[in-house]
């Protein structure tokens, strides 16, 4: 699964490369590539991880109705439901967390290369906060504390609602 992600992230990032370089757009003289990759093409594609990571914002008061009302929606026995939502959940977190750091991963090297304002550092800097503290949810070897405060930070709103601002800003 794992090598299924990565795999179509590098394809999407060859292929949005490949757009937003053969878009006939003459008015911006100064694209930088690397080895043949457009940076701007990079920033895109991170841009499209970092929205379907916030998607979390709709699916989860989704799923916390679907687990009422599901069983009876769709017909099925609650327990049985119940399951099969608790796996799409698992996947949707699994692609959730791996579509952030993504997201983080690529628009640090967009950053890089096309040498950002510092408000724009700022917003990554964030966003690499809510990576690292979500990825210590997922790791069981931290201390209870740790994950207490690593769950504290990254439910934060008001930390992603800086990144998004710091991005938009900058």
């Amino acid at each position: 699964m794992r090598r299924l992600l990565l795999f179509s992230a590098l394809l999407a990032l060859i292929f949005t490369s490949f757009v937003a370089s053969a878009d006939g757009d003459d008015d911006d003289d100064d694209e930088t590539n690397f080895m043949g990759i457009d940076m701007e093409g990079v920033g895109e594609v991170s841009q499209f991880f970092f929205i379907f990571t916030l998607s979390i914002v709709a699916w989860k008061p989704t799923f916390k109705w679907l687990r009422l009302k599901g069983p009876e929606l769709f017909n099925r026995e609650p327990r049985e439901f119940k399951r099969m939502l608790g796996g799409v959940n698992r996947k949707y977190h699994t692609i959730h967390n791996w579509a952030g750091f993504l997201a983080a991963l690529l628009g640090t090297i967009h950053g890089y290369f096309l040498e950002w304002h510092w408000t724009l550092w700022a917003g990554v800097a964030a966003m690499w906060m809510l990576v690292i503290s979500g990825g210590v949810l997922q790791w069981k070897w931290p201390p209870k504390e740790i994950r207490k405060g690593a769950r504290l930070l990254h439910m934060q709103r008001l930390l992603s609602v800086a990144v998004i601002i710091l991005l938009l800003v900058g």
